[in-house]
């Protein structure tokens, strides 16, 4: 075959060819997915890349001398870029289709002006370069996953896909509530899944054009340059005079970054001026009060309340540095910006008076979370100096996360170094593994060379083939899809089982399909049958349906199989949520009966305990009973506080009164707190203070303060006056401490305040320097909210919330959401934020995706108060595409 005889570059290809194509590509890849979810659900520039490295390597595989000219010519004419083209190609992947292949050779001979003889020859060469591309398409496990769902969703019919709706909103809902169980340090999740969640559940997810704007004004500060310069001119356009004059006034300071950018308030004040009608004055006065913080104004002095002066007077005053470096860190983030400093320096002054290194790194490592950036160098240069490699390794680890994403790789590369230096593998392979859950902030290592290559560097220097694997098994998921099956294989070189089974659970969430078939077979080589029984659970969910039933059945068989009773029961315990109705119902039957033959009595409480939450209605009179066969009393009160909600109501307020008087009856002060306190959290109202009546018994504080701990979240107010007065009498000064402390959140607002001085004062007369620093860092959090109104502003924002989220207009909520966001970041703490955090969580999620993003852009400070700049920079990172939405909205309804 002849093409034509220009003169072409020698090289199969041009990188801009390669780009335009793989463009090309995953913009046909979006197509074939209803509104926005392929960017919900898949990364663009990640599939881009994995297109580009699978037609890198098909040109290489399929050019020869003989068809060079061929390639030359479809890239020259940007062939593999044509989108019929690529529709012929995703056939492959489309269940029942094949590609045209004489219509291909028929553009391709169009396209290189040949000889229309020769279609039948293109035809081969097209099918052949098809199908060796789609070779290398699916070994990208990227792609793998985006052509799989292409796939899926052909092949399901329209009730498949309802269903198949249902279950992923089931599915975004757990991981958000999952989320949020986490805590504050896993806002960031909890706001894309809030996002996906509320993106998923709404059809019509574009916003008005003034609901919008205000959402991305809002988030001004996270914009990237070309998405705040297309809001300005946006905004700048608006009919409304006052929505404009508002809305320049939160986007001017930020316009800096843009070229020739204009001066904030010279901006504010032309807007306001070319107004054709009068604005309220109310409103400029607004704006240009808002305004106002981000011009060049003086700093304010800002001075500490009484309350915190004195818990900082007393940190410094501990004699031992490692003690005052921890006391330190605690208190830090509960102090205002411009005192954090003079902490941070009293901080670092200290752990230099630390001699012995781990200590040091031990203190440091408490500082990270709390650190502000400007002081995160200072950081690694103190962690550079210490000597000891294993002290040096664990402090660079712990500071990863928390490090701006420039210095993430330098802190890796320190860690990674100093761990090399360790010696013995056993040691090393501890360090790495201590390492592991730290690169999690940084994403997977494959996309940091260097740092996978370290990381592999150091790996391969560990000798000991089990150990080896140990450390492979931690690094799974931040390590290259081509090093999975190598980590499968050496996974068979750790010698013990349940380390064995614990690596192979952490690998199969990362393993494509064709590996998770080679896992299982992993799994079942596995001879301790609880090992086994562990690991084939790990597996079964990311197999094919058939083997995934298969790999149920073998775990329930080797559950059965283990030796140990008490072993037995909590492998099948485990095993119940993943097993179909009749196989539950089979393992909780065993597990039942297993327990019931446990001879010692401790284990069968235990044991009960853990299966109360799983038993069947029918099963529970049999696990009462056999509590009640339990003869120490210490032994059977937690196995019938477990049982107890979920007994029908007779049989609870008789089981309840049995756990009352049998406190009542014995004799050791211990004995009566510890069956009270058990069973407090499941009391009867009706019981709770007959259990007061029986605490009263109690004749040492200490014990009798623990019941009372547990029985005053039932009645706050009825308790605290003699809870408080117990809490006093608590001998020992740091016991005393913690027990005023747990007070703090049931006390009334007027008894908090002393309730805290007191604490204090306790805290002050603790004479051993660590137990004083531990008191001081329970104290910490407290102190940012020891003020003369703290804690009731805290009641009152929360009614401030609630007022906002009845608001009936989206714009107005908003609204509203900003102006209590102000207020919020200077009055609460990130603990006291999280509270209302979750009860806000609550509301958007039923809410329209257009408005949830308007009101997390409004409450973005709040986000960055929580200690998640990421947060924030999630919603910005929508407002690109929520612009995008608004804009065809717009030209839609035009």
């Amino acid at each position: 075959m002849s093409v034509s005889n220009e003169r072409r570059n020698p090289r199969i290809h041009n990188t801009q060819q390669i780009a335009t194509a793989a463009e090309a590509f995953v913009e046909a890849l979006s197509t074939l997915f209803p509104g926005d979810t392929f960017d919900q659900f898949f990364h663009g520039d990640t599939l881009r890349g994995a297109y580009w490295a699978a037609l890198e390597q098909t040109l290489k595989r399929h050019s020869t001398p003989e068809n060079q000219p061929l390639l030359l010519g479809l890239l020259g004419g940007q062939a593999l870029a044509n989108p019929r083209m690529i529709e012929e190609l995703l056939k492959l992947f489309l269940p029942g289709q094949t590609p045209d292949y004489p219509l291909i050779a028929a553009y391709w001979a169009d396209l290189l002006d040949v000889d229309g003889q020769v279609a039948p020859r293109l035809a081969q060469e097209a099918e052949r370069f098809f199908n060796l591309l789609a070779g290398e398409l699916r070994q990208s496990a990227d792609l793998r996953r985006v052509l799989y769902h292409i796939a899926q969703a052909r092949h399901l019919e329209i009730d498949d896909l309802d269903k198949a709706a249902s279950t992923k909103e089931q599915d975004l809902r757990r991981l958000l509530e999952a989320a949020i169980i986490n805590g504050p340090s896993t806002l960031t999740l909890q706001v894309r899944h809030l996002m996906t969640l509320t993106a998923w559940n709404d059809a019509t997810p574009a916003a008005s054009e003034a609901h919008a704007l205000t959402s991305l004004a809002n988030l001004a500060v996270h914009l990237p340059v070309d998405a705040l310069q297309a809001v300005w001119e946006r905004v700048d356009r608006l009919a409304d005079p006052a929505l404009r004059v508002s809305l320049l006034a939160k986007l001017a300071p930020h316009l800096r970054q843009l070229e020739d950018a204009p001066d904030p308030l010279a901006l504010v004040q032309e807007a306001i001026l070319a107004s054709d009608i009068p604005l309220d004055p109310a409103l400029i006065v607004d704006v240009l009060i808002e305004l106002a913080p981000h011009l060049d104004a003086p700093a304010r002095d800002h001075t500490l309340p009484p309350f915190r002066q004195r818990v900082l007077d007393g940190v410094r005053a501990i004699q031992d540095p490692a003690s005052r470096v921890r006391a330190l860190s605690a208190l830090i983030q509960n102090l205002p910006p411009q005192r954090q400093p003079e902490a941070i320096t009293w901080a670092f002054e200290a752990a230099g008076d630390i001699t012995h290194d781990m200590s040091r790194a031990m203190a440091l490592s408490d500082l990270p979370p709390n650190l502000p950036p400007e002081f995160h160098m200072r950081l690694l240069s103190m962690a550079d100096d210490i000597e000891t490699p294993e002290a040096r390794a664990l402090l660079l680890g712990r500071m990863i996360p928390h490090l701006a994403a420039d210095l993430q790789p330098q802190a890796l590369s320190g860690a990674l170094e100093a761990i090399d230096r360790i010696a013995g593998d056993e040691a090393r392979t501890t360090a790495l593994i201590q390492l592991a859950p730290f690169i999690e902030s940084m994403g997977p290592l494959r996309y940091l060379p260097d740092g996978l290559h370290d990381t592999l560097s150091v790996t391969f220097s560990i000798e000991d083939k089990g150990e080896r694997a140990r450390a492979f098994a931690a690094l799974v998921p931040y390590l290259s899809p081509e090093l999975l099956r190598e980590a499968l294989h050496i996974l068979r070189d750790i010698t013990n089982e349940h380390e064995r089974m614990a690596a192979l659970a952490r690998l199969a969430p990362h393993l494509p399909p064709d590996l998770q078939v080679v896992a299982y077979t992993v799994a079942q080589e596995i001879r301790g049958a609880n090992a086994r029984a562990h690991a084939l659970v790990a597996v079964a969910p990311y197999l094919s349906l058939n083997a995934r039933n298969q790999a149920m059945g073998d775990a329930m068989a080797a559950a059965l199989a283990i030796h140990a009773r008490f072993d037995r029961i909590m492998a099948l315990i485990d095993l119940t949520p993943h097993l179909s109705e009749n196989l539950r119902r089979r393992a909780l039957y065993e597990a039942l009966t297993a327990t019931r033959s446990l001879r010692d009595e401790a284990e069968r409480s235990r044991a009960l305990v853990v299966l109360a939450p799983h038993l069947m209605p029918e099963q529970l009179p049999d696990a009462l009973a056999d509590a009640y066969t339990i003869l120490e009393p210490l032994d059977r009160i937690p196995a019938v506080s477990a049982l107890l909600p979920y007994l029908p109501e007779e049989p609870r307020l008789r089981v309840a009164q049995d756990a009352v008087n049998l406190a009542q009856a014995v004799k050791p002060a211990h004995y009566k707190a510890s069956i009270l306190a058990s069973i407090a959290p499941v009391l009867p109202e009706e019981l709770i203070m007959q259990a007061v009546g029986v605490a009263d018994y109690i004749n040492t504080p200490y014990d009798q303060m623990h019941v009372l701990s547990a029985l005053l979240p039932r009645q706050p107010e009825a308790l605290h006056d003699v809870a408080l007065e117990t809490a006093r009498a608590v001998p020992n000064r740091y016991q005393r401490v913690n027990a005023l402390l747990e007070l703090a959140p049931h006390v009334p607002q007027n008894v908090r305040h002393q309730l805290l001085d007191e604490a204090l004062d306790e805290a002050l007369g603790i004479p051993d320097d660590y137990d004083r620093a531990s008191a001081f860092a329970q104290l910490a959090p407290y102190s940012a909210a020891q003020t003369d109104v703290q804690n009731q502003q805290q009641d009152a924002l929360g009614f401030a919330l609630d007022a906002c989220l009845e608001a009936d207009i989206p714009e107005e909520r908003a609204l509203l959401l900003g102006r209590l966001a102000r207020v919020w970041v200077e009055l609460l703490n990130p603990a006291q934020s999280y509270t209302l955090w979750r009860r806000l969580v609550g509301f958007l999620r039923t809410q329209p995706y257009a408005e949830v993003l308007a009101d997390l852009a409004a409450l973005a400070p709040v986000l960055t108060l929580m200690g998640s700049l990421t947060a924030a920079d999630v919603i910005a990172l929508m407002g690109p595409q929520h612009l995008r939405m608004m804009e065809q909205s717009l030209s839609a309804a035009n």
